[in-house]
């Protein structure tokens, strides 16, 4: 039997250290480059130019018979407002045969944004019939008249024809009039309306007692 000598002994020793010292030097490599593997694994981005917001363009509408005004930019969501004060057809409920009632109203546009299409659109007329049940809604014994021109007050001269018309309250019409602009923004411009109510000269005593009431819709629009 072989007996390893001592010098043979002395050099497995040795192998074994430097086999061993290899093996940490390996694993210390490998930690030491998946260490640094770790910071490539993710990527960044920051936006940091992020923004929105609402535009400065907007309409508005002022109406006025110079006592009363009903304005948009006092409601609450600026577009719409309800208006009880302007009476358009005189609100005289005691009218005589040829008797006429006469309101002008006056259209400006305070907003940021000039309005291109104004238009009115008359609702249902409601009529109270008196002892007589006459309907002044369709009789045709009562009539408004429209007529509207550009300024703050109305001129036959400066007439908006598309927006004019005369008949009884419950046969009056949607009316449209589109210019470049019809109401300009900052108040720029107006238009007023004249309502002219009438009750017919020839009419007769079964009308006695008969009303209406009938609401109207004004509109602006940038288109």
């Amino acid at each position: 039997m072989n007996q390893d000598t001592p010098t043979a002994t002395k050099k497995s020793r040795r192998a074994a250290a430097l086999w061993g010292s290899g093996a940490i030097a390996a694993v210390v490599l490998v930690l030491g480059v998946s260490g640094t593997l770790s910071s490539w694994t993710s990527a960044l981005i920051t936006n940091d130019n992020n923004s929105a917001g609402a535009t400065a363009q907007y309409l508005a509408l002022i109406e006025t018979d110079n006592t009363n005004t009903c304005d948009t930019t006092t409601s609450p969501n600026n577009t719409i407002s309800a208006c009880s004060t302007i009476n358009k057809y005189g609100g005289n409920s005691t009218m005589s045969p040829g008797d006429t009632e006469v309101v002008s109203v006056t259209f400006t546009n305070p907003g940021t944004a000039d309005g291109n299409t104004f238009s009115y659109a008359p609702g249902s007329c409601t009529p109270s019939n008196g002892t007589g049940g006459i309907d002044l809604c369709t009789d045709g014994d009562l009539t408004v008249t429209v007529a509207c021109s550009t300024g703050t007050s109305y001129s036959a001269l400066a007439d908006i024809a598309a927006l004019g018309q005369s008949a009884a309250p419950g046969s009056l019409v949607t009316k449209s009039w589109t210019s470049a602009p019809a109401l300009g923004s900052a108040s720029a411009t107006a238009v007023t309306c004249r309502f002219t109510t009438t009750l017919d000269s020839s009419a007769p005593p079964v009308d006695a007692g008969s009303q209406v009431a009938q609401p109207i819709t004004w509109t602006l629009d940038a288109v």
